[in-house]
């Protein structure tokens, strides 16, 4: 029997079609591609955690280059600059600021020119005297990388968002995972401020630059090779030298740089020994090609090479560092190639040294962080040099660290934090003992969250009591000390006494939180109940802020004498407010037209500000007074023509300006007790800002500085 048979069709659906491949493959490759940038974006935000961060530099070299005001003369490189141009010589020689930032030839150029294109000014002349090995190196070295995390931090903070991204992507994991494992088995606690180094640095070598007198021997690898070798390697090794890919876009970026008004020169480094500049891979071919990519760009060099090679008996302990001799011949040198370009003048250099010790502490006080610390306990002394009571007291700024018996301060102002308990009795202070360097008592103001409450000497046998039952309990507070008399502090070394560079002013060795019996206070009178009120004495006091106080003459204590500074710590932050003379109320309000609280005053932002203060009582029957409001401060670009006052909404005409910027304004009211607004209206044509001056890149409009603020009877 036979059947017919008949090809049943398979159902369309069964055959997979191109168009269903295709978007399966499509869906394959999306989720890849989303996986992949998934996993890569979780690599650079691992990488971004691991690095530190601060609001101080974890070097000397990024402090100058973030900090120190413009115009400025820079000098970029690797190690060579830092021991062969002496940048103190150079900024007297041309009357302009000079920075050395010169740091190590194995950092990447990339970097490098990031960090100048953040931080570099318009009017900054920059000066690179980069080494052989930027020219053809190509790979992040692994110095470089593993200090990335920590000392170079600030490399990576100062990149915008896509190079730091790029620069994480970069970096092998396994140095990233070797980083991981650290930071889980290690405690990241750091007890003590980076700012103590960078003051040493300010101190010792202000403008970055450092040689040595004497030669301390070849480093590691020197004597082994020839000095050529020792630059680039093996002979068959700069027989195929050729510029990195990196140079063209390097010198694009530089460009660009140019174009915003800083001056850029490239200089040959210094290199010194027998045996360099003997291989013609890079005396003649290599060296050629550098000069024709530089000067096609637009750049040129100072100098030819042979102008920075010095003989073997300069060398200190590498064939890029030169001793102090060669040092200073080499500056002259440099100092000869800008006087040439045009640089110079009759001006004078920022003293660094100066501008360090306030603005490490200002940074230190930026850093603070919010604390929960552990309360001081009643009748229990506090020594600085037992670790187990460090819980109990922050030394937030202006510190060195802990030493046998006590805690030197840097400098005239410090601050540090404490914490009351709760149950605290009356009539309780604060006794804080030690030492001061000069031998003799000193002047101590003492100021707790922005107010001034003890004023007295402090010595060896003077011990300091600051009261603090009226102070905030559970809660630390800031306590901040200030030496009014003091002079500038001076190091064991330059009083001849041993090498120790560090300046040093009081040494505090304990505290104790007692009852007054064991701490007598003599109280300052209240300035509104005994008139007339007297300067403070150099004696043990207590000052109480009340409003404004008027006296019977027209000398009046300024802030410059009782400085008054408020420093507060909102949330993770810290900050320094207007210092104000005891004639003002200490809240006074700020109305519009200010920018916010600085170290030593506040700027007005334009041409008209307001704010308040408290008039005292009026003893007179009538309750007419007359006073004259004078304004201490500093104008900024220029003292105006004329100024205008309003008092409480009505003009007043008669302000004087004199040149050290104190304004001045008789007038009479009845609104004793009062609030009394006060408008000032300034007549400032142009307005500028510190960048459009090339003094940084602070772009705010600035126009008068208010320090303090008086009222004197007329």
């Amino acid at each position: 029997m036979t059947h017919s048979t008949t090809n049943n069709p398979i159902p369309a659906e069964g055959i997979p079609t191109n168009k269903k491949l295709v978007k399966h493959f499509g869906t394959f490759l999306a989720g890849m591609v989303g996986t992949s940038l998934l996993c890569l974006g979780a690599y650079a935000l691992t990488v971004d955690r691991l690095i530190e961060r601060s609001a101080i530099p974890a070097t000397y070299k990024w402090f100058l280059l973030k900090e120190t005001p413009g115009p400025r003369i820079i000098f970029e490189s690797g190690s060579n600059s830092h021991h062969a141009i002496n940048t103190d010589a150079v900024g007297k020689a041309l009357g302009r600021t000079a920075i050395n930032i010169a740091d190590n030839g194995g950092y990447a150029l990339e970097d490098k020119l990031t960090r100048l294109e953040t931080y570099a000014r318009s009017g900054d002349v920059l000066v690179l005297p980069l080494e052989w090995t930027f020219y053809h190196r190509e790979k992040l070295t692994d110095n470089y990388v593993d200090t990335l995390f920590s000392s170079n931090r600030d490399y990576y903070q100062s990149m915008p968002l896509n190079k730091r991204i790029a620069r994480s992507l970069s970096l092998p994991p396994a140095t990233v995972i070797s980083k991981i494992k650290s930071s889980n088995s290690t405690a990241q606690t750091h007890i003590e401020s980076p700012a103590q180094d960078l003051f040493v640095s300010a101190l010792t070598q202000p403008t970055g630059h450092q040689s040595r007198a004497t030669s301390s021997g070849p480093g590691a690898g020197v004597a082994e090779q020839s000095c050529d070798d020792y630059i680039l390697g093996k002979a068959q090794i700069r027989q195929n030298l050729k510029l990195s890919k990196n140079v063209k876009p390097a010198l694009a970026r530089l460009k660009k740089l140019k174009a915003r008004g800083i001056n850029i020169h490239f200089a040959w480094p210094v290199l010194v020994g027998e045996g360099c500049l003997t291989a013609p891979a890079y005396v003649e071919d290599f060296r050629t090609e550098i000069e024709a990519v530089v000067n096609n760009a637009g750049f040129e060099f100072f100098g030819t090479p042979s102008q920075s090679l010095y003989s073997q008996a300069y060398q200190d302990d590498s064939p890029y560092h030169v001793i102090t001799e060669a040092a200073d011949i080499h500056t002259k040198q440099m100092i000869g190639f800008l006087k040439a370009e045009g640089y110079g003048s009759a001006g004078e250099p920022l003293n660094i040294t100066h501008f360090a010790r306030h603005r490490l502490l200002e940074l230190e006080l930026a850093e603070a962080k919010q604390l929960d610390q552990s309360p001081l306990k009643l009748g229990e002394t506090l020594l600085m040099d037992n670790p187990e009571q460090r819980d109990q007291i922050d030394f937030t700024a202006g510190w060195w660290a802990f030493e046998p018996y006590g805690r030197w301060m840097r400098d005239n102002r410090a601050m540090f934090r404490v914490t009351l308990p709760n149950d605290l009795p009356s009539n309780t202070v604060l006794k804080i003992q030690g030492i001061t360097k000069s031998g003799r008592p000193e002047q101590v103001n003492v100021s707790v969250n922005g107010v001034l409450i003890s004023s007295g000497m402090f010595g060896e046998s003077v011990s300091l009591s600051v009261p603090v039952t009226d102070l905030p309990r559970g809660e630390a507070l800031s306590v901040f000390i200030d030496l009014p008399d003091a002079g500038t502090p001076q190091s064991p070394k330059e009083l001849g006494e041993n090498q120790d560079a560090r300046s040093m002013t009081l040494h505090l060795q304990s505290m104790t939180l007692a009852g007054v019996d064991d701490s007598p206070v003599v109280n300052l009178p209240n300035p509104i109940e005994d008139t007339p009120a007297e300067p403070v004495a150099n004696k043990q006091t207590s000052l109480n802020v009340t409003p404004v106080e008027v006296r019977e003459n027209s000398q009046s204590i300024l802030a410059s004498e009782i400085p008054n500074w408020n420093f507060v710590l909102p949330g993770n932050s810290c900050r320094l407010d207007l210092p104000l003379s005891r004639d003002v109320d200490s809240s006074i309000k700020y109305g519009e037209g200010w920018w916010a609280q600085e170290a030593q005053g506040r700027w007005m932002q334009g041409q008209e500000a307001s704010f308040n203060l408290t008039l005292p009582q009026s003893t007179k029957a009538n309750g007419l007074e007359r006073y004259t409001l004078r304004l201490i401060g500093d104008f900024f670009s220029e003292i105006p023509q004329a100024i205008g006052i309003k008092i409480n909404g009505e003009s007043e005409n008669i302000a004087t300006i004199a040149n050290n910027g104190v304004i001045s304004l008789p007038f009479e009211t009845t609104n004793n007790g009062e609030p009394l607004n006060v408008t000032l209206e300034l007549s400032t044509e142009n307005l500028k800002s510190p960048k459009d001056l090339g003094l940084s890149m602070d772009e705010r409009t600035l126009t008068y500085f208010l320090k303090s603020a008086e009222l004197v009877p007329s």
